[in-house]
Parts: C-alpha cells; structure tokens; sequence
C-alpha cells in the first residue's frame, strides 16, 4: 500500500485541517491517553522589533484548530514544545509563546506549553563527534506532531519537517549541525530517528521565499500538506514551491538510509492535484562572481571591502549579525571605495590573501582561521555570538562610517512590509 500525502486548499477553521489530517488518516494509533506533543515552527523571537509573521511561525490559527481536532478526538495531555533560537536573553521561546498567543490557548484548553531549551535533554551518539543533546519531552512523547511551515532556506533550500525537527535539540547541538565538515544538511536529517514523528503537517497558509526569517518574501498559498510520513510530506510540500525531491540533500540522505523512493509517483497524493498548486520560490540570496559581497554591491558600484557568502556552517547564533552586516556596510557606502578589508564568519571560510585587514567575526571562525597564512592583519570580534554593538565599534575603527541605527531601521522596515497588503491577516497568528 501507498504512503498517503493530503494536499487539501485552506478555506476555513478547522475544517480545512480536519480534512488534511482525516485524508493522511492521521490519527492513526493515537490513543486517547497519550502523550501528544505539537512541535510548530516559531524560530526566533525579537520584542524590540514588530516581526511580520507570515510565513515565519506557524499559524497559530492552525494550531489551534489542530488542539480543537485532538479535544474533540479524545485527547487529555496535550503540550506544545518549541526551542526557538535565542539571540538576546528576553527573545526566546517564552516570549514567542506570549507573542503569538500561546498563552491564551494554553489557559483556554488546558494545553501545556514547553521551552525545549528549558528541558532536560537526552544524550544520543549518532556518529563519530556528532552528538545530539535532545530535549526530553520530544523523545518521551507517544504521540508526535511536526507542525512546520511552508518555506524555503538560504542553507537547505527547503525548510520543512524534517529541517523544524531541529528546534528539539539543545543549543549546543543546534551549532554542532552546522558541521565544518559533515554538513548542516547530512547532520539534522538524522534527528527524526530519535523524535519519530506520528504526523507531519505542513502550514502552508503562506509561503516564505528565502527564509527562515523575516527578511525573505512571504507568499498567500492556502495549502495544508500531512502525512504519517514525514519524508513525504516534505517531499509533497517541496514540490508546491517548485522543488524536486532528488533535488534536496537531506531528502536524499534520509531516503538512502531508510530505503525510501524519491519519486512521488510511488505515493497517494489526496485531495489537490499536486500540478494545480506549484508556484517556485527562490531559495537563496546573489552574491557578485568575485564573492566580495552580494549582489546589490556590484549594482551600487560599491568596492573596497569583501565579504565572502555564508555557507551552510553559519549557525543561527550569528546569522542576524551576518545580515547586519550588509546593511552597516551599505549604510557607510557614499560613492568611494571602502577600506581593503575582508570580513568573515561562519565555521569553514578561509581568508584570502591581498586584504590589509582581516575581520574575523566569532570564536569559529576565529578558530577556523588561527595558522592562516594569508591574514595580514587581524581584528578578532570574539563571542558566540558576538554583539552588535562589537561589530559596530570594529567597523568603525577600521574606517567604515557606518551609521548604527542603520539596522534597527531595516528590522523596523521588515516589520511593516505587509502592512495594509490583501491576504496578509495578523489574526492568523492571534488565539481566535
């Protein structure tokens, strides 16, 4: 018998879901008494800076009405778990939690609610060096529900349920899949052998074009993917935004080692025809052919200083500062070349030769970088991550003019994009 995949249109609350989810059957083996754990998708928080949503988090509005499906099944114990990325203290999970209206469906439906970085975790040698510290609400729980938005990724191309599995794992297990070596990809595809999901949905209300965050472009779709089947799932979802399945690295990774077709024609697809809903979205960002910065340098005529692309060793603890980066650097940029420097994170890149100075942004790359030949000069910005303010101070002394609220602005900015555009409703992401 045929995996199933629902592919069903979004059209109401709950009973949209209620078809995706009855069209995968995917209550499947769920008993009553069990241990449900919902794993959305609500990466980062930040309470300085209006965040749009859409495509980011998962809907709350789909949450919730999965909550409403599971009490209406039966379903006593019931939480929801998350380990959003935590850049400053005050913007983590809990605050996501308050921020997305969490806390009201908690009250409301006796739900318990669960910050994995907060957990006790479980030690698990999946191979060689790497070792995954998982939370252990998500290993404990009987019945497992991913619940991962629709979007693509600038280090993956795909973000989706085998990639939102991530948010189970302790911080310091987060920073070690963004492996120098193995690979970002090779190394999270393996945590769904620990947390084995029962059911994975795929909010795709909107689609975000070159995610995680918010700095990508978010996209009306109105589609919910499920499956008992997690690759699947992905697989189905992939194609909605215009991906093969062969074409994604972790896909074909999980496959080989669980003997799994990538082609969708060995699957049941319910519901949509999968042809009638692909609308491609971009999944990176243009870096110039010189790799001294991204494309909207070579357009302004913009030289002096090089800032090689981020590579899949790049965490999430420095990736805000990564793309601070540009935005200083743009800010200092009147006409003339800027200083002859290099500037490089991440965990892998090496320093080029012919630079004056060399900016080496956090304990990594520092590392990665300590008996490189080619650095004439060194300036260290150490910390995991370092600060903004560092990185400013820095810039500044090596001539850059920057002007520091130059990225607040932009964080401003993106916060408002959407504001007054049709389809994009901040009630989605309110308890109803």
């Amino acid at each position: 018998m045929k995996i199933i995949i629902s592919l069903i249109p979004f059209k109401k609350s709950p009973e949209s879901l209620k078809d995706a989810v009855e069209g995968c059957n995917g209550f499947y083996g769920l008993n009553k008494d069990d241990k449900v754990l919902i794993k959305p998708n609500l990466v980062q928080w930040d309470d300085q800076f209006k965040i749009a949503p859409f495509g980011v988090f998962t809907t709350t509005r789909l949450v919730e009405d999965l909550i409403i499906l599971l009490k209406d099944y039966g379903c006593k114990n019931i939480s929801i778990g998350e380990g959003s990325v935590e850049i400053e203290k005050g913007g983590g999970t809990t605050e996501a939690f308050a921020g997305l209206g969490y806390n009201e469906i908690s009250k409301r439906y006796g739900v318990s609610l669960i910050d994995f970085n907060k957990s006790k975790s479980s030690h698990l040698k999946v191979k060689d060096d790497l070792v995954f510290h998982i939370a252990k609400e998500a290993i404990e729980a009987e019945f497992f529900i991913d619940f991962p938005v629709l979007k693509t990724h600038p280090q993956s191309k795909v973000s989706l349920g085998l990639k939102n599995l991530k948010g189970c794992l302790k911080t310091s297990s987060k920073k070690l899949c963004h492996h120098p070596q193995l690979g970002l990809e090779y190394c999270f595809q393996f945590i769904a052998d620990y947390v084995k999901p029962s059911l994975t949905i795929i909010d795709g209300i909107y689609a975000l074009e070159k995610g995680a965050f918010q700095f990508g472009n978010a996209y009306r779709k109105d589609i919910i993917v499920a499956s008992r089947d997690i690759l699947a799932a992905d697989m189905v979802a992939a194609k909605t935004i215009g991906f093969d399945p062969q074409d994604i690295l972790h896909f074909v990774e999980y496959a080989k080692r669980h003997n799994k077709s990538l082609s969708l024609n060995d699957y049941a697809i319910e519901g949509e025809k999968i042809e009638n809903n692909i609308s491609p979205l971009k999944w990176d960002w243009s870096w110039n052919k010189e790799n001294t910065g991204p494309a909207i340098f070579d357009r302004l005529g913009l030289k002096g200083i090089a800032i090689p692309k981020y590579d899949d060793s790049l965490c999430s603890g420095c990736s805000p500062l990564a793309n601070a980066i540009n935005i200083l650097v743009l800010s200092a940029f009147k006409g003339a070349p800027l200083p002859h420097i290099e500037l490089l994170y991440g965990k892998r890149r090496q320093a080029r030769s012919g630079y004056d100075k060399t900016i080496l942004l956090g304990d990594c790359i520092i590392k990665a970088n300590e008996n490189n030949s080619n650095i004439k000069s060194s300036i260290l910005i150490k910390g995991c991550p370092p600060t903004y303010e560092n990185l400013v101070a820095v810039l500044k002394e090596v001539g850059l003019e920057v002007k520091e609220e130059s990225y607040s602005e932009y964080l401003d900015q993106q916060g408002k994009k959407y504001d007054g555009k049709e389809g994009y409703l901040w009630d989605f992401f309110k308890a109803s």
